[in-house]
């Protein structure tokens, strides 16, 4: 036994010691130095390693300084020794202010207390999921999609084309006016004076042959039509007394709008003035009116044709002759010769009801709207059109003009019956009016809503 020890242990060159020899017995432990305390950090000991026995000596402590003591506030062991901080080997963390506790959680605190972000609030509904548009609803989109840029492209041509129109017309800037302050006006209402003239040609100085009122109320959705007796005596602001239609050559289109509203109270702004040719090409323009004639008012209408509208036209003066009454198709020339009419049946009276009859047809065919009138306009009628109103009042008008085409239209002559009677005066024989009464008539057929 002995000797195999001693070989096991000459190979490794190691004296056995046999353990009955052996010194079971620990050698008593050798006390530990006493140290004083580190001068140069006092202040971070109260005991030494082992409390109440020694005062710890940080010098022999085997951990590393930390780079930044100033994160962590107690030591290792908490609660036995006083801990410096530049011993520890915990690395130091790079954003002390996102955290409430140390490493170790629980133990040392250090840093900037921690504000945890709020947790996001839900409402409670659970998100849809989009659904993929069926066929049908695809083909709805654009659908609509392509009647939107087709309404956009129809509004863009007739912007354009109403605009070309106007600017053919004659603008006459609105010269000076001697208004009646309390004249009637409504918001809601339009007036604007149509004055046919009895000019053969533009630069001559002419009577107001025709003397239409038209009155759009929006309210009521109605078109008036209002016929002015040429024959009313009335007095003429700056030219004293004589019939409505003189108003019109002493001073053009202003003092006949002045005149009608020192006479019969009623508020006049805009007007459209048009000559014989002007009034012709209208109704040419639309095609031409159908109507019926007697064979008395055809006869009448060869009469004028030959004494002056053929001429006026540069046709031959036999030209456009009727043969007799009934159901006829009218061309411009015999539309004008038919509003002339002045001495078959009540006069004047009988002659604006025709007047307003070709204007009315000639309305309908306003709305029942064919391309082919657009280039009559402008070639034709337009230029000899005169107005006071401005391009943006008309572009605006135009673009009521299809609403106003709809709207119920009636008709009114004034003066009304059994408001008037006739009397020869220095001018010729007139009219006498009861203002007040053909007042009251247009503000219940015109202003009421």
């Amino acid at each position: 036994m002995s000797d195999r020890n001693n070989t096991d242990n000459q190979n490794t060159d190691t004296i056995y010691i046999p353990p009955e020899v052996r010194n079971v017995n620990p050698p008593p432990q050798r006390p530990l130095r006493r140290v004083e305390q580190n001068e140069n950090n006092p202040q971070y000991y109260n005991q030494g390693q082992y409390s109440g026995q020694q005062q710890y000596n940080p010098q022999y402590d085997m951990r590393q300084p930390i780079q930044n003591p100033q994160y962590y506030n107690q030591g290792q062991y908490s609660g036995q020794q006083q801990y410096n901080p530049q011993y520890d080997m915990r690395q130091p963390m790079q954003n002390p202010q996102y955290y409430n506790q140390g490493q170790y959680g629980g133990q040392p605190y250090y840093g900037q207390p921690y504000n945890p972000p709020p947790p996001r609030k839900s409402n409670g509904k659970k998100k849809k999921k989009r659904r993929k548009r069926s066929f049908f609803g695809r083909f709805i989109s654009r659908f609509i999609k392509t009647l939107i840029m087709i309404l956009v492209l129809i509004f863009g041509m007739y912007s354009c084309t109403s605009l070309c129109l106007i600017n053919k017309m004659d603008y006459a800037e609105t010269g000076d006016r001697n208004r009646r302050s309390d004249a009637l006006a409504r918001s809601y209402v339009k007036n604007v004076l149509l004055i046919g003239t009895d000019g053969r040609s533009e630069n001559e100085t002419a009577r107001s042959d025709t003397m239409l009122l038209a009155s759009v109320n929006r309210k009521t959705n109605e078109v008036s039509l209002i016929s002015l007796m040429r024959d009313c005596y009335v007095e003429i602001p700056g030219y004293g007394e004589d019939k409505l239609n003189a108003a019109y050559a002493y001073g053009g289109a202003e003092l006949l709008m002045d005149t009608i509203e020192h006479n019969f109270g009623i508020a006049v702004e805009d007007y459209v003035a048009v000559n014989f040719v002007s009034f012709a090409s209208v109704v040419d323009s639309v095609g031409g009116i159908d109507i019926e004639i007697s064979d008395a008012e055809a006869k009448e209408i060869n009469t004028i044709l030959q004494a002056e509208v053929n001429e006026i036209m540069g046709d031959d003066v036999l030209d456009d002759l009727l043969d007799g009454g009934g159901k006829l198709h009218l061309n411009g020339k015999q539309a004008l010769s038919y509003a002339r009419i002045r001495y078959i049946g009540n006069a004047d009276f009988e002659r604006t009801e025709r007047q307003r009859e070709v204007i009315e047809l000639v309305m309908n065919k306003v709305k029942s709207f064919n391309p082919t009138i657009l280039p009559r306009l402008s070639f034709s009628v337009l230029p000899g059109v005169e107005t006071n109103m401005t391009t943006a009042e008309l572009y605006g008008l135009s673009l009521e003009l299809p609403f106003i085409a709809g709207y119920e239209r009636q008709q009114l002559q004034i003066p009304a019956e059994g408001t008037y009677y006739s009397a020869d005066m220095d001018c010729g024989n007139s009219l006498i009016v009861d203002f007040v009464e053909n007042y009251n008539i247009i503000y219940e057929t015109v202003y009421e809503e």
